[in-house]
């Protein structure tokens, strides 16, 4: 219940904080088709976990992106293995800090290409942090990929470890969100 309302809280805010201008619309993103994954490493074995259960929304108008809002709740994530990923929930603290999320502070869009920046919201620390995603526009719908590394001393977490040795500090994350128009 506490994730929904983080969820439903952060849409709020970024309807309030970013009012439609003439020409732009909403899109919410498609739930079945979009995800994002982490993948880490660790001296004996690397792995990825998938969520697939993203909450995003934009704005957007027939050319360009002015903004982006997603949530994900740590829990959703796969690895495929179910130990690990109740050590995952345990290091990051996730029943206090459920959910991940990142608002976009500004976007520039080169051709298909956007570079994002904006604030990452994880285990309780905010972030500031820019990327780029490749932006591919369907019919009725648009595609954005993309990836990123974030460090998971610079959130407060220390690395797992197993067998004493701890896994890279490293977390790459990676997106395919699909928006509906």
């Amino acid at each position: 219940m506490k994730t929904y309302f983080i969820l439903f809280s952060l849409l709020l805010s970024f309807t309030i904080a970013y009012p439609q201008k003439s020409g732009q619309v909403k899109l919410f993103c498609d739930k079945e088709h979009s995800s994002i994954s982490y993948s880490m490493n660790h001296p004996l074995h690397s792995w990825t976990g998938i969520n697939k259960e993203v909450r995003s929304i934009i704005l957007f108008n027939n050319e360009t992106i002015s903004q982006v809002a997603v949530a994900v709740t740590i829990a959703s994530f796969d690895s495929q293995n179910a130990n690990r990923d109740s050590h995952a929930i345990e290091v990051t603290e996730a029943i206090k800090y459920p959910t991940i999320s990142f608002s976009s502070d500004s976007i520039k869009q080169n051709g298909n290409k956007l570079n994002v920046t904006g604030t990452l919201n994880f285990h309780g620390v905010n972030k500031i942090i820019s990327f780029e995603t490749t932006i591919k526009k369907m019919k009725n719908k648009i595609e954005a990929t993309g990836e990123f590394t974030v460090l998971m001393t610079e959130f407060n977490i220390k690395p797992p470890s197993l067998m004493g040795m701890a896994t890279d500090d490293n977390i790459k994350i990676k997106f395919d969100i699909i928006y509906l128009m």
